[in-house]
């Protein structure tokens, strides 16, 4: 039983540590941890038995204002959770998932951020790829086989794929990026 005790103290001293001061920690350290007797800590540190009892108590009231923000934190996600299930009711993981799955298929690859190479648009012109659906709906081993797609074409469509966070809507992506280019002979 002590040695759970001692576990809680020092789990609580820990939690304490950003909200004690050095002096408060180093303390409550000698006294929870080290088991020090309040009179030998009180000699040590220079002050006095009444002292260390009412550091105790004000630790104890930091460790339990603590302890209170992280029930507030919890509540707050609880109720936040419950405002967007009322927003969408619908709304499980597996369906936001699919959500922002159709969300970026739809966007078109000229609204992106991205500083696209004049040779890789004029590959996706010619294909006549337009948004980033289409985009994925091309097996990512065809890209080899187009003519004008090369190294740099690929390089640039990997950063341009790892950049919108992307890499879930193309099929083997992760073994496709790491793949060697096979030259031509």
């Amino acid at each position: 039983m002590q040695n759970i005790i001692d576990r809680t103290n020092k789990f609580y001293l820990l939690m304490s540590r950003k909200v004690l001061s050095k002096k408060e920690y180093g303390i409550l350290e000698k006294l929870l941890i080290e088991k020090m007797p309040l009179e030998q800590a009180a000699e040590q540190y220079g002050a006095t038995e009444q002292y260390l009892e009412e550091l105790y108590q004000r630790t104890c009231g930091k460790a339990e204002a603590v302890a209170e923000l992280f029930s507030d934190i919890d509540q707050y996600e609880k109720k936040l959770h419950k405002l967007k299930l009322q927003l969408n009711p619908a709304a499980s993981p597996a369906g936001i998932r699919k959500e922002k799955a159709q969300k970026d298929r739809q966007k078109l690859l000229l609204n992106s951020a991205f500083p696209f190479s004049a040779r890789l648009l004029s590959v996706l012109e010619a294909l006549e790829i337009k948004t980033i659906g289409e985009l994925a709906d091309m097996p990512l081993k065809d890209f080899m086989c187009i003519r004008g797609f090369k190294l740099k074409c690929r390089e640039e469509l990997i950063a341009f794929i790892e950049f919108e966070n992307i890499g879930y809507l193309f099929k083997g992506f992760a073994v496709w990026k790491k793949q060697p280019i096979e030259k031509l002979k």
